[in-house]
């Protein structure tokens, strides 16, 4: 490999480049600088360890010989090293903003194929109850106003493949309508008791905690053992889906009981007291906003 020579003072060359010439690996450019890195990091570390071998330490002497190596190292470093590093960096950033512009694209061929519901908005795509935020590869998923998950995806077919596993998580997670309207209740009788509620309604965020309580007594092994182990995850999202598919059947049960909800004020949505739930058997979008929530006996 053709390049600038620098003669190092123990005795060894460095041949790396400062241009790439025609058909060199880039790739070959990049475990040089890490081979010259990893030389020079062998040398600093003698000077933080005062030791040569792990059998013996280095006198005076031999920490100069190795410092004066490191310093011959990264004198030579800058001008030869960066250029390859920045050609590498320019090179994946070319690749990585390909990828980020066709995501989205190829995300809303595969969910149309699919028969998903797709909205696309100028920041954000609302796909099947989802809402898809992007931030450079960053993508993160919500239901309504919960957030769900974050993760890095820059591929469109490698996202829509998560969603369909984020999705398949979410249906497969135990619901039963007249056990959902159980817990619910117990929620709201804890909530009064506690003085939580405004004339017998309840404000949805002050309900969700009780709801998680109330939903583990109706569970057999954790009322048996009530230890970590038994003690399931149960999360807002998960919560805001729940509501959103209990109200699919509409919200009255067959025992003649409604789930009611008191539409939010301006000053709860401002402070963030309420929830949206997610349209999940459309796209998503425009789902009900919940301020506080009570049972009526019809």
């Amino acid at each position: 490999m053709a390049g600038k020579q620098t003669k190092l003072p123990f005795g060894k060359e460095n041949t790396i480049p400062n241009e790439d010439p025609p058909n060199e690996d880039p790739q070959q450019s990049l475990r040089d600088v890490s081979k010259m890195l990893d030389r020079a990091r062998k040398a600093v570390n003698v000077l933080v360890t005062g030791k040569i071998t792990s059998r013996k330490n280095a006198s005076r002497s031999d920490k100069i010989a190795a410092l004066d190596k490191a310093i011959a190292l990264l004198q030579v470093m800058d001008p030869q090293i960066l250029p390859v590093l920045n050609r590498e960096r320019s090179v994946l950033a070319q690749e990585l903003e390909k990828a980020l512009k066709h995501r989205r694209e190829n995300l809303m061929r595969l969910a149309k194929k699919a028969g998903w519901p797709f909205k696309r908005l100028a920041k954000y795509d609302y796909v099947r109850g989802f809402q898809v935020d992007y931030k450079l590869e960053r993508v993160t998923l919500s239901l309504g106003s919960e957030s769900l998950t974050a993760f890095n995806e820059p591929d469109g077919a490698g996202l829509f493949s998560r969603l369909k596993e984020e999705r398949l998580k979410l249906d497969k997670f135990p619901f039963n309508r007249q056990g959902f309207i159980e817990s619910m209740k117990g929620a709201i009788y804890l909530a009064k008791r506690q003085g939580k509620d405004r004339g017998g309604k309840v404000p949805i965020r002050a309900l969700y905690p009780l709801f998680v309580l109330t939903r583990h007594s109706c569970d057999e092994h954790f009322m048996k053992r009530p230890v970590p182990k038994f003690f399931t995850d149960y999360s807002m999202a998960q919560f805001v889906f729940d509501l959103a598919r209990f109200g699919l059947k509409g919200w009255k049960t067959e025992q003649g009981e409604r789930l009611r909800n008191q539409p939010p004020n301006m000053a709860s949505i401002a402070k963030r007291a309420t929830v949206t739930l997610p349209t999940i058997d459309k796209d998503g979008s425009g789902g009900t906003q919940l301020g506080a929530m009570w049972i009526d006996r019809m």
